[in-house]
């Protein structure tokens, strides 16, 4: 597929461009252990989860990353006057399908749920939010359904809903967006990032839920925008590249690292405001070959897949084996049986289901005006 049409959370192949194939293939892999790091945060995985932490912080490594490539993809199109609603057009053909996919999933759980009279929402609630959740829109903040999450039927496309609010802010400000412009943006976000984390102190990684929506608003601005600084620093510097086994533990360690207390929410900022874009700065140069940079590519490649179908996933698992009368045991290897049924979940959807639908969609957004769309080539 084209580099321009994928971002942090999404399918790793299209991260490295014809000419350049291998630009940014470590970070394909790191998406892959970033996503599985997610999946620790939904589903209790015992000692797994315990040994990370800070598993949360996969989110603003996604915020910065998606950052980089779509400035390294788009960066000079924009700032030459690209339109931005093409930008925005390219940008929710990538991810609506996969989005729609996982909101389906959740959506029908619910439904079996109300029809079958076990407690939960309201159709009320379920209609509402499934109608804003069709436009890509959180659920209204009034509804109890989800506790307040923004999206209910499938929490992690909170992170998704942020990122194209950034994408379109940058789409907005591209071509006044001059390293003074950018520093203002990086200093006024670092600071909403420190006071809402504070402010939010106790809530791994917050912006899912209402009630801390300003913290995701925060970690996007300030982590993208991190992204698109990296990418224009690697125009003029030349940036350490790091060997592909030390960026994969150093971004263990990040979210590895124990941090109790108080210092929780030190350890999280500096996370977000420091550690994760120094990774993807020394990440992105990094080569690999054979094996590894299959494994790199593969992972990256189902990695969005992964994100955004394995809560919807782990929620029909758990119906199934209520039907069965059986009870699913917390524990390592729940963990890595929703990772299994994930990734063979994205991998079915990313050929039989987003590549056509993407391509699809992409030839009929170039029909009016073949020169702005970019292809969608799988």
């Amino acid at each position: 597929m084209n580099d321009s049409t994928v971002s942090g959370h999404e399918a790793g192949a299209g991260s490295h461009v014809a000419g350049d194939a291998q630009r940014f293939v470590v970070l394909d892999g790191l998406r892959g252990v970033a996503a599985f790091a997610v999946i620790l945060d939904h589903v209790p995985g015992g000692v797994l989860g315990d040994l990370l932490p800070g598993r949360y912080l996969a989110v603003d490594f996604f915020f910065v990353l998606s950052g980089l490539v779509l400035s390294h993809a788009y960066g000079r199109r924009l700032e030459q006057g690209w339109s931005p609603l093409t930008f925005m057009t390219a940008r929710l053909i990538r991810l609506y399908p996969m989005y729609l996919l996982g909101l389906m999933i959740g959506l029908a759980l619910s439904v079996m749920g109300l029809l079958r009279g076990w407690v939960g929402p309201t159709w009320s609630d379920v209609l509402t939010s499934a109608a804003l959740g069709l436009l890509f829109l959180p659920a209204p903040p009034m509804a109890v359904f989800g506790g307040g999450s923004l999206y209910p039927f499938n929490g992690p496309a909170w992170s998704l809903f942020f990122e194209l609010i950034a994408n379109l802010i940058y789409a907005l400000i591209a071509r006044f967006l001059s390293w003074r412009v950018l520093g203002a943006i990086l200093a006024v976000a670092s600071v909403a990032v420190v006071y809402t984390l504070n402010r939010h102190a106790g809530t791994g990684g917050p912006g899912w839920l209402w009630e801390h929506v300003d913290a995701g608003f925060a970690r996007v601005m300030f982590d993208f925008f991190a992204g698109v600084a990296i990418h224009r620093l690697r125009l003029v510097r030349q940036i350490p590249a790091l060997p592909w086994w030390l960026a994969l533990a150093g971004f263990l360690a990040v979210i590895a690292a124990p941090a109790p207390g108080e210092w929780r929410v030190v350890y999280d900022s500096a996370a977000a405001l420091i550690l994760m874009p120094a990774l993807v700065a020394l990440s992105a140069g990094s080569r690999v070959t054979g094996v590894v940079a299959r494994i790199c590519f593969t992972s990256g490649l189902l990695s969005y897949g992964i994100y955004v179908v394995h809560v919807p996933m782990f929620a029909a698992l758990g119906v199934g084996a209520a039907a069965l009368h059986a009870q699913l045991a917390e524990g390592p290897w729940l963990a890595l049986l929703v990772a299994v049924l994930a990734a063979v979940g994205a991998a079915v959807a990313h050929v039989f289901y987003d590549t056509p639908l993407r391509s699809w969609l992409s030839a009929r957004a170039r029909k009016p005006n073949a020169r702005n769309i970019p292809g969608e080539s799988g």
